[in-house]
């Protein structure tokens, strides 16, 4: 360049564009990794919950329950015997039942009376939930819960045993 020219050379210009390029080249793949995956994430932050919920309350009263009875086919409604004391007249009823891709648990006491009608999770997969026996001499099962939000599917598998 001469000395009474200003400017920029070709050679700055190329390698100033090249650098930009890869610049704004990164920002728009990471800005469309973000909006692609924000909906997959969004159903998966949602179903996950409702999974590890549903999966807390079966589990936890498999375990102290005294008795279990699960329906065919999927193992829903699932009815279990919860004591109460060590006398078995005065054990109370926990009964799980689908309402749509509610789950709800209904606990009645010894003269099956509704005591408490609990919420436990939503947007559970019904055909996709089950509890089955594993062993039943030795008190084994196993619970599946599958739940979907937003066309995004979690599932997760519990084996539980009984305590008592």
């Amino acid at each position: 360049m001469s000395k009474g020219q200003k400017g920029f050379t070709l050679l700055e210009i190329v390698v100033g564009s090249a650098i930009m390029a890869v610049v704004v080249g990164a920002i728009a793949a990471t800005i469309t990794i973000l909006f692609l995956n924000y909906g997959q994430m969004a159903g998966q932050n949602t179903a996950l919950p409702q999974v590890q919920n549903a999966g807390f309350w079966v589990t936890r009263d498999v375990q102290t329950s005294r008795n279990v009875t699960a329906t065919d086919p999927n193992g829903f409604p699932l009815s279990l015997r919860l004591p109460v004391d060590i006398n078995e007249n005065n054990d109370n009823s926990a009964n799980y039942v689908f309402e749509g891709s509610k789950l709800k648990r209904q606990l009645y006491d010894a003269s099956d009376n509704l005591i408490s009608e609990t919420f436990i999770a939503d947007y559970l997969d019904a055909d996709n939930c089950t509890f089955s026996t594993v062993n039943a001499t030795l008190g084994y099962y196993r619970l599946t819960v599958t739940a979907t939000r937003e066309g995004e599917s979690v599932t997760r598998v519990y084996d539980v045993g009984q305590r008592l």
